[in-house]
């Protein structure tokens, strides 16, 4: 059955290194629909090939700016396999986890001009994530998985804050703090990394679209 929009359960708090949840409305989340193909595909990279300048890096956060929720709420938990059809992934009871549209074409843009993508996440469920990133099929013309363009300094683990994730990632690729271009649909996320140089585009509400990622470039081509 197609994705349906699921509500975003209450903001997360982390107190004492346990999860705890705030009767805090997140909002209204991401309207997840069908996966663009061919013109939005074109689109992301026809943006991508008349940037003016390049980051050195792309980051992404995964709830919420990837797929259209927290994982741990939305799926049912392993074993994930591919969907029949090849290109979906499915829980242990077969619902179905798809990505914001966009993202994909994204994704793929960022990957096909060489420019290195992390994800940096904060996810409850690491492995559930690393193995919906195994599975996920981002180009169904060539076979190319999430798993194809993420760079092995990708950081998934619990976290009230992101800065230590921001600081492995960074020292891993070697690359300094402004030249990094990160997508998190969080602006309390989205504030600390800009304090620390990364040049951020906040996705609340819409996901990791061609539209943040015109704002992205836009602001990487003002350096």
């Amino acid at each position: 059955p197609p994705l349906r929009a699921v509500p975003p359960p209450p903001a997360r708090v982390l107190v004492g290194g346990r999860a705890r949840l705030a009767m805090l409305d997140k909002g209204a989340g991401v309207k997840p629909c069908a996966r663009g193909e061919g013109d939005i595909r074109q689109r992301a990279a026809d943006i991508v090939a008349a940037a003016g300048a390049l980051p050195a890096a792309v980051l992404v956060d995964l709830d919420y700016t990837c797929w259209p929720f927290w994982l741990d709420y939305f799926a049912h938990g392993p074993p994930f396999q591919q969907d029949s059809d090849g290109l979906g992934v499915v829980d242990r009871d077969g619902r179905r986890i798809e990505m914001v549209p966009e993202a994909a074409a994204v994704l793929c843009a960022f990957h096909a001009a060489g420019v290195p993508l992390a994800a940096c996440s904060r996810s409850e469920v690491p492995a559930w994530c690393e193995a919906v990133i195994d599975l996920y099929v981002l180009d169904p013309a060539t076979g190319l998985r999430m798993r194809d363009v993420l760079h092995e300094a990708s950081v998934i683990r619990p976290g009230h804050s992101k800065r230590g994730h921001l600081q492995e990632i960074r020292l891993a690729l070697n690359v300094p703090y402004k030249r990094l271009l990160f997508f998190d649909d969080e602006r309390r996320i989205c504030d600390e990394a800009t304090a620390m140089g990364v040049r951020c585009v906040c996705v609340y509400g819409t996901g990791l679209t061609l539209a943040a990622l015109e704002e992205g470039l836009a602001d990487i081509a003002r350096l």
